[in-house]
C-alpha cells in the first residue's frame, strides 16, 4: 500500500471560513429558541450545533487523502459520499501551484491537477500542502527530472517591468482601474460616508451656476483625474498580478510562474496544449503589440484567470516564443480574407440599430439626434475593423482563424483540437455564396466556440473529408 498524504492543517480553516454562513444560522437559531426554551439551553443547543460542523469538517479533512504509485496518483474523499478516483500520470494536462498570502506566511501552496476529460468541469484534484512538497509532487507526476532546471535557463522568457506598464496602459487593464474606482465608490457610500460627510449636491448646483464653457472645463479635468486615477489604479493591479512572469520550455514541459501577492506556478505537457490565441486590444492593433494566450485544459478555467502565455510582446518576439516553445504551432499555410463584396455585411446591423437608436432620440429630443452621429461612427469603426481582421485557413496539421474588431483574436489550433466543424448561411449569404465557419473546441469550457463570418463557402477543401 502507497503512503497516504492529506492536506495541510490550514485548509481546516480554510473550509471553516467559508461556513461563516452556517455559523451566523446557529448564532441566529439561539437567539430565537432563547424566548422559548430558555438561555441555557439554547446555548447548549448552539454549542452542539457548533461542534457538529466542526466535528465534520475534521472528518471531510480526515476522509481526504491521496496517494502516489509509480505511473498514478489515487485519491479519496467524502464522509457519507465516498468518491475514488485513479489517474494515470499520462492524462494529466495542467498542474498549477499557487500561493496566496496567509499560505505563503505558512509556506504552503495550492496545487490543482487537470487532465484532459472535458466533462469534468474545473479542477479534478486539488491539494494544500507544504510548498516543497507540492513543488516535489508536481515533478513526479510530470516525470521532471533535476537537470531540467538547467536546460530551462537556457529556454526563458521573461516580462519586464516596463512592458507591463505598456501592456497595462495599451491592454483593457485601464477597464480594471474605472472598475475598482466603482467598488472604491460604492464601498465609500455604504461604510465612511456617515464618518466623512461630503455633500456632492453642492459641487453640482455650482457647477449648473457657471457659464457652459467653464462648466465643459470644471467636467473635463474630472474626466481627466478620474482617468488618471484608473490608470494609475489598473499599472498597480498589473505590476501586482504578472511581477516577475517568466515562462520557459524544456523541450516536453512548458512552465510559467508570475504573481507578488498570489504567486502561480503552471506547468503543462506541451504535446496537450491544443491551441494558441494571439489577441489584441484597439490600442495593441493600433501599436503593434500581443498577448498570447494558449488552450488546455485546466488552465485558464478560475474566474478572472486568462490563460496567458506571455502578457505583452512584440511582432518578432511572438514569433521568438512560436519558433522556440510552440513551433508546432508556425502556421504557414494560405489564408483566406473577406471580398470587398461582403464589406457590406460587417456594417449594415449596426447602420440599423443606430437608425432605431436616432429614431428614439428624434421622438423624445429632436436635438439629441446630432449625437447619435458619435454612436455611428463608432458603429462604422468597429466594422472596419471586423472586415479587416477576418481570415481563415487550414493546412495539413492547424487551422488559423482571425475574428473580432475592437479586440482582435487570431487562434491557432490543432486539428485534432476541433470537435466539429459548422457552415451556416442566411437566404442571402447562400445567394451571393459567403458562409460563416463555426468550430467548437475539445475544451474544459463545454462547448466553446469560435467564429469567422462572411467568408466564400468553398475554402475549407479536403481537410475535413
Amino acid at each position: 500500500m502507497y503512503k497516504k498524504e492529506r492536506n495541510h492543517i490550514l485548509k481546516i480553516f480554510y473550509d471553516m471560513a467559508k461556513l461563516i454562513k452556517e455559523f451566523i444560522g446557529i448564532i441566529v437559531a439561539v437567539g430565537v429558541l432563547v424566548n422559548k426554551i430558555g438561555i441555557v439551553r439554547s446555548v447548549l443547543i448552539g454549542v452542539v450545533l457548533a461542534a457538529a460542523v466542526i466535528l465534520y469538517e475534521f472528518l471531510l479533512w480526515r476522509k481526504n487523502f491521496f496517494a502516489v504509485g509509480e505511473n498514478f496518483i489515487y485519491h479519496q474523499e467524502g464522509v457519507f459520499n465516498v468518491k475514488k478516483v485513479e489517474i494515470p500520470f499520462e492524462r494529466i494536462d495542467t498542474i498549477d501551484i499557487s500561493q496566496r498570502l496567509a499560505e505563503r506566511i505558512f509556506k504552503v501552496a495550492t496545487i490543482k491537477i487537470d487532465t484532459g476529460d472535458t466533462s469534468n468541469r474545473g479542477s479534478e484534484l486539488k491539494f494544500t500542502l507544504k510548498k516543497t512538497r507540492a513543488e516535489q509532487l508536481r515533478d513526479i507526476l510530470l516525470k521532471r527530472s533535476a537537470v531540467d532546471s538547467k536546460v530551462q535557463e537556457e529556454r526563458s522568457y521573461t516580462v519586464k517591468p516596463r512592458e507591463l506598464i505598456i501592456y497595462s496602459l495599451v491592454s483593457n487593464s485601464v477597464l480594471k482601474g474605472l472598475g475598482m474606482l466603482l467598488v472604491a465608490q460604492q464601498f465609500f457610500d455604504q461604510y465612511l460616508k456617515n464618518f466623512i460627510p461630503v455633500d456632492t449636491s453642492l459641487y453640482v448646483d455650482e457647477l449648473r451656476k457657471e457659464d457652459i464653457y467653464h462648466a465643459i472645463y470644471t467636467v473635463s479635468l474630472l474626466v481627466l483625474a478620474l482617468l488618471f486615477i484608473s490608470v494609475f489604479l489598473s499599472i498597480i493591479y498589473v505590476l501586482l498580478k504578472y511581477y516577475d512572469f517568466k515562462v520557459w520550455s524544456d523541450g516536453d514541459k512548458i512552465y510559467i510562474k508570475y504573481g507578488a501577492v498570489n504567486k502561480k506556478n503552471y506547468s503543462f505537457d506541451r504535446e496537450k496544449i491544443k491551441g494558441i490565441h494571439v489577441k489584441q486590444s484597439i490600442l495593441m492593433q493600433l501599436f503593434g503589440f500581443f498577448t498570447m494566450e494558449i488552450e488546455s485544459i485546466g488552465y485558464g478555467d478560475e474566474k478572472e484567470e486568462k490563460a496567458i502565455l506571455y502578457p505583452m510582446c512584440t511582432h518578432s518576439l511572438k514569433d521568438q516564443i512560436i519558433e522556440g516553445m510552440l513551433c508546432e504551432f508556425k502556421y504557414s499555410g494560405n489564408t483566406v480574407k473577406p471580398y470587398n463584396s461582403a464589406d457590406f455585411r460587417f456594417f449594415y446591423k449596426k447602420v440599423i440599430f443606430w437608425a432605431a437608436v436616432a429614431l428614439v432620440c428624434f421622438f423624445i429630443k429632436p436635438r439629441f439626434v446630432i449625437f447619435t452621429l458619435v454612436l455611428l461612427l463608432f458603429l462604422l469603426i468597429m466594422g472596419y475593423f471586423e472586415f479587416r481582421n477576418t481570415a481563415f485557413g487550414i493546412d495539413r496539421n492547424l487551422i488559423y482563424m482571425s475574428y473580432h474588431g475592437f479586440n482582435k483574436t487570431q487562434s491557432i489550433l490543432k486539428m485534432t483540437a476541433v470537435q466539429s466543424l459548422t457552415l451556416s448561411y442566411s437566404y442571402f449569404q447562400h445567394k451571393k455564396g459567403f458562409c460563416d465557419y463555426s468550430i467548437i473546441l475539445y475544451s474544459s469550457n463545454a462547448g466553446k466556440v469560435l467564429k469567422v463570418k462572411n467568408l466564400k463557402d468553398d475554402i475549407i477543401g479536403e481537410a475535413f473529408k
